[in-house]
């Protein structure tokens, strides 16, 4: 008898596994508050009437679930409506849930709402400690719609608090959650298709954006989501606003505020209004937006948007600044900053401080304005640095975590094949009477085996394509970033070098040097991530040529000479006496030369640093020596690792950031070129590279005579007159005040036809400095072309922060001189020394390449 009731057991539950996990019975409740749910989305107002006149029905129910479903669905309608004491009651109703049945879901929920309570009141960081808290009980929440709010909710506050890697973690989560729901899959989509789109705006990602509107815009006309709607169209007002169609952005505004004003959704009229009145401070019409503002505070005010509100006070000060009316002015834009300083928002902040400075400075209140200039540039190097912490905390605790999760799964793996060896001892003593019986259970376990493997094949291919997407974001994002941010720091460079120059006062020399070596800190920086992002991506930075290795190694010693000698070190150049000539991407070489020099001088508190190169058999090998602080030897595996530092780099005050050996090792790769490190902990290090020689005709000659002529040059006086084109006013000022200092004639222009019209005024320049990338959408290549036409003994260069555009490809390709941002002003002074020389102005040629 036992055994029969085995055999029905173990059958039982083959058939359990077997089947697909299907809903309950509908619920006539339920499918009630999902229609509640989707009314919600077409207008929030008529939702929140329906839901609280059904109270008597919901609340009250029998079934956890549906209260818990009601009181979610009420709680959710009221946030768009602005109904705080809704909002409230929500969750102390869920929570009370929580504890009378125990239900963790319910908890979840109340949290999430909470969260979100937290967030729009400007605490972003209390409502994200809250949702941490929390993360054990979400994953282990039976209901997945449950889940998937958690998810959706940490993403969107992430990405309020500009974490957007881990936001997007957490919306692609939602995203995949919600095509899994039993009910509300499409509604759940399309929020979460929402919140992605406005994450790859943040991200500096327009066109991103853009796309993801359009694709979410059927599904949200499909399903008559007006709430949905109106979100969308606002954020296709911001992307067309950013991209400068203006009067389109408009227009998606005042759409977005028509859904609105219809649907009584409060915090989307509130934000339709502030965008507006933003369209009409950029179009300095400060009297028409004076009403717009005051109604968007009101606006925010009412759905308790209290960050919203601060940002709007803000833009209202600037529109009476705008008017003249300074005091008042100035009084609610430092209401609003204060606002946000104390809610922990340091970007808004940081951006507020920018634009106020501005305003100051179009007042014509100079001492103000370099006093929140100050304060901007002080608040943005604390975001600067808050974020490489943050960037490398988490890097660290995702590799934990993966290493933690690798050894479970082992381990897990071990115990299941123990466990099998035991079942098939077990079964081979049951003898004959048990066969069918048998028969049963290894088919049961057979079959579990197999979908439990199946899952795990699943979830793993579902993980890498999650990385490779996380991947390709990272890069994404790093590359945009550092384009974005190389014009305020090429500007900042220019201005630290005029100020380094007109500076008389002693007591400010050490801090203006300070000023530079932060600054040429943050320019390597930006350089060291664009190359690994690019490198790791697999993006080629050149093609091989023949390189003259001698002429090569000593540009870069001449580049980091200055720098050694402020360090009181020694940095000798070691050549052989006939040509080295390797075979090499230029580029990559250059770069993986330099970081190993720099990385010499960085990390050698004393003493000298010796590059040399030697041949090996058919190859040259390249050494940079030291005598620093070297390297110990359990240590010396990983420094090629990027964000890698040893323990006694982190003690040093001008230790990097853990990138520059890195982008060594992947330069190597891609050149093929073997390379290491010897070294000792306290006795100096020795890198090596080892590159192919290439036989070339012997070109290196002349170089010790050209090197002397040109650092002749460089010792002497600038005199001439430059042309400089750059539409960025920032930009501008910082030329002229470097160019004063320099003691250079200059002439500056916003447009090809404002350059053009200096010319005709009889402006006739030595050389001409072109901005790439113009806000007019003229090629800065042709314009150069251009002007070089119509002066034939002008020299002229491209200024660029792009490095892969095809322009500028081309302009190379020509022998045009292409400068990067953030411009190195001792390479600039090289080159306007040489160009300004006496010997070589107004010398009719023609072409017009950098020699």
């Amino acid at each position: 008898m036992r055994l029969v009731r085995a055999v029905v057991l173990v059958a039982a539950l083959c058939l359990q596994t077997a089947l697909p996990v299907r809903a309950q019975a509908l619920n006539p409740d339920l499918a009630e508050l999902d229609r509640l749910q989707n009314l919600s989305q077409r207008n929030s107002a008529e939702a929140v009437q329906a839901l609280q006149a059904a109270a008597a029905r919901f609340a009250n129910a029998a079934d956890a679930a549906t209260r818990r479903t009601y009181l979610a669905a009420l709680t959710d309608a009221a946030f768009e409506t602005g109904q705080t004491t809704v909002v409230t009651e929500g969750i102390a109703q869920l929570k009370a849930l929580a504890a009378a049945q125990k239900d963790p879901s319910s908890q979840v929920l109340a949290v999430c709402f909470e969260a979100r309570q937290l967030a729009v009141a400007g605490k972003t960081r209390a409502g994200l400690a809250a949702l941490a808290r929390e993360a054990a009980a979400a994953e282990r929440a039976p209901d997945p719609w449950v889940r998937w709010l958690y998810h959706l909710t940490l993403g969107a506050l992430h990405s309020g608090n500009g974490q957007f890697e881990t936001a997007m973690t957490h919306l692609l989560r939602s995203l995949e959650l919600s095509r899994t729901l039993p009910r509300q899959a499409a509604t759940s989509e399309l929020r979460s298709r929402t919140h992605l789109e406005l994450l790859h705006f943040d991200m500096k990602n327009p066109d991103r954006a853009l796309q993801t509107i359009r694709e979410t815009l059927p599904l949200a006309e499909k399903l008559d989501a007006r709430q949905a709607l109106g979100w969308l169209h606002l954020h296709r007002g911001n992307v067309e606003n950013v991209q400068g169609n203006l009067d389109t952005a408009v227009a998606a505004y005042r759409q977005s505020l028509q859904i609105a004003r219809a649907g009584g959704l409060t915090g989307l009229q509130a934000t339709a209004l502030n965008n507006l009145g933003d369209v009409l401070l950029q179009r300095k019409a400060y009297p028409a937006a004076e009403p717009v503002m005051r109604e968007a505070m009101a606006a925010y005010r009412d759905a308790h948007e209290l960050n919203g509100a601060a940002m709007a006070q803000a833009n209202l000060g600037f529109a009476l600044m705008g008017q003249g009316r300074i005091p008042a002015g100035v009084h609610e834009v430092e209401a609003g900053i204060r606002f946000v300083h104390e809610a922990g928002s340091l970007p808004m902040e940081e951006q507020l401080l920018g634009e106020l400075s501005r305003m100051y400075e179009q007042a014509g209140l100079y001492r103000e304005a370099m006093a929140t200039t100050r304060k901007q540039q002080a608040l943005a190097k604390e975001l600067f640095h808050t974020e490489r912490d943050q960037a490398v905390t988490t890097l660290q605790e995702r590799f934990d975590s993966a290493e933690r999760q690798r050894q479970i799964e082992q381990l897990a793996q071990a115990n299941r094949v123990q466990d099998a060896e035991l079942r098939v001892r077990r079964m081979q003593q049951i003898g004959l009477a048990a066969a069918v019986a048998l028969a049963l259970l290894a088919a049961g376990a057979s079959f579990w085996l197999y979908r439990r493997t199946r899952t795990a094949n699943e979830a793993l291919a579902a993980a890498r394509r999650q990385a490779e997407g996380a991947l390709t974001e990272k890069n994404l994002f790093i590359a945009t970033a550092s384009h974005d941010l190389r014009q305020p720091v090429h500007a900042m460079s220019l201005m630290v070098e005029a100020i380094n120059l007109r500076n008389t006062d002693p007591v400010l020399r050490p801090l203006v040097a300070d000023l530079r070596t932060s600054m040429q800190a943050m320019s390597q920086l930006f350089n060291a991530l664009l190359d690994l992002s690019r490198l790791e991506s697999g993006q080629p930075l050149g093609h091989k040529a023949a390189v003259d290795l001698g002429a090569l190694l000593a540009d870069v010693v001449r580049l980091f000479r200055e720098q050694a000698s402020l360090g009181g070190l020694t940095l000798r150049l070691r050549l052989p006496r006939r040509g080295a000539t390797v075979w090499a991407e230029p580029v990559l070489l250059r770069q993986a030369l330099a970081n190993l020099v720099q990385n010499a001088i960085r990390y050698t508190p004393q003493g000298k640093v010796l590059v040399s190169a030697r041949a090996r058999g058919g190859d040259w090998l390249v050494e940079v020596r030291d005598t620093g602080i070297g390297i110990a030897p359990a240590d010396q595996a990983r420094v090629f690792s990027p964000y890698y530092r040893g323990a006694r780099a982190d003690q040093m005050d001008e230790a990097g950031h853990g990138l520059g050996l890195a982008v060594v090792a992947r330069c190597a790769e891609q050149l093929g070129a073997a390379y290491g490190v010897r070294s000792l902990a306290g006795q100096g290090s020795r890198f090596w590279l080892r590159l192919p020689a290439h036989v070339a005709p012997d070109a290196g000659a002349s170089t010790a005579p050209a090197t002397a002529h040109r650092q002749s040059i460089v010792d002497r006086p600038l005199q001439g007159q430059c042309l400089v084109l750059d539409d960025d006013s920032q930009v501008l000022k910082a030329w002229r005040a470097m160019l004063e200092a320099w003691g250079v004639t200059a002439a500056y222009a916003t447009t090809g036809a404002e350059a053009h019209g200096r010319l005709d005024e009889g402006l006739v320049p030595d050389a001409i400095f072109c901005d790439q990338r113009l806000c007019s959408g003229e090629s800065g290549f042709d314009i150069l072309r251009t002007l070089l036409a119509r002066c034939p003994a002008a020299r002229g260069a491209m200024v660029s922060g792009e490095f892969d555009a095809p322009a500028l490809r081309d302009a190379e390709d020509e022998g045009y001189l292409v400068l990067r941002k953030p411009v190195n002003p001792a390479e600039l002074h090289a080159v306007l020394a040489q160009w300004l020389a006496p010997s070589n102005r107004r010398q009719d040629q023609s072409a017009v390449p950098f020699p």
